[in-house]
């Protein structure tokens, strides 16, 4: 499948999964998510930070956020810090929880801390059952993805739902205000700006907004998860100097888009 289709249809499998498993944490549309977009699209590859057995949990873990994300083009890569919410009710106490935990903020001042400090770009995903009257920033309208409403994972600064979490659009905020600050996932490869850092600088300015990123050269484990990507069963291990690096996240994905960009 071309870019867009194989991540189209990955928005369309995540939504059938939130759709079928009502009561399904964020922890694990993550772990769906990776996994679908791995049987689906050879481009993508992953690993866990810190592996766990049948009989734990993956929010166990001990990971500050889900997941570390990179998109390595011909002329860009960039890397994105990824905390994720569950927000499906069209109205809920949403900027209370934006300020994760207790009301004080400290997840997200953390996820915003943390990526500066690496050079990342803070994002939200935004698991969510959008509806017809749902708008989000760029509409998700290239070929043949036509409606927002047709996938579950929505893209959001961090910056901007900081806005929201301070109360800077006031005090009850619905979903659908959210997502009009958001973009579809599958946008960021069936825009005509995708396969580029223009997506990002476009959409997303504060959290693109230092130029070297997208210069930077990948590390070593990003490099072997692209070299791996293509096969069947690929064998990849973090050094423990890596894993040290990367405690923070569960997961390390990888989206080579070199002959898409």
């Amino acid at each position: 499948m071309d870019i867009c289709t194989a991540n189209y249809a990955l928005s369309v499998e995540v939504r059938k999964f939130i759709e079928n498993v009502g009561d399904v944490k964020e922890e694990s549309i993550t772990d769906y998510l990776v996994w679908k977009w791995r049987e689906l699209d050879k481009r993508f590859n992953y690993l866990r930070v810190t592996p766990f057995n049948h009989d734990e949990e993956s929010s166990t873990t001990g990971a500050d956020f889900d997941l570390e994300l990179w998109l390595v083009g011909n002329s860009f890569q960039i890397s994105l810090a990824v905390q994720a919410k569950k927000f499906i009710k069209r109205n809920d106490s949403y900027v209370t929880r934006l300020r994760y935990p207790k009301g004080s903020k400290a997840q997200m001042d953390k996820l915003l801390s943390y990526a500066k400090s690496r050079g990342s770009s803070p994002f939200y995903f935004i698991y969510t059952l959008p509806e017809a009257t749902t708008i989000s920033m760029c509409g998700g309208r290239y070929g043949l993805i036509s409606k927002a409403e047709d996938g579950a994972v929505f893209m959001a600064d961090a910056h901007v739902m900081e806005d929201y979490a301070n109360g800077t659009h006031g005090k009850r905020i619905s979903r659908d205000q959210l997502l009009s600050a958001a973009n579809p996932f599958h946008c960021m490869f069936c825009c005509p700006l995708a396969g580029s850092a223009a997506y990002f600088n476009n959409y997303f300015p504060v959290a693109s907004g230092l130029p070297p990123r997208h210069r930077v050269e990948v590390p070593s484990y990003v490099r072997r998860l692209l070299d791996s990507a293509k096969d069947s069963n690929p064998d990849i291990a973090l050094e423990p100097t890596e894993r040290d690096g990367l405690q923070a996240f569960r997961i390390v994905g990888v989206y080579d888009m070199r002959n898409d960009s």
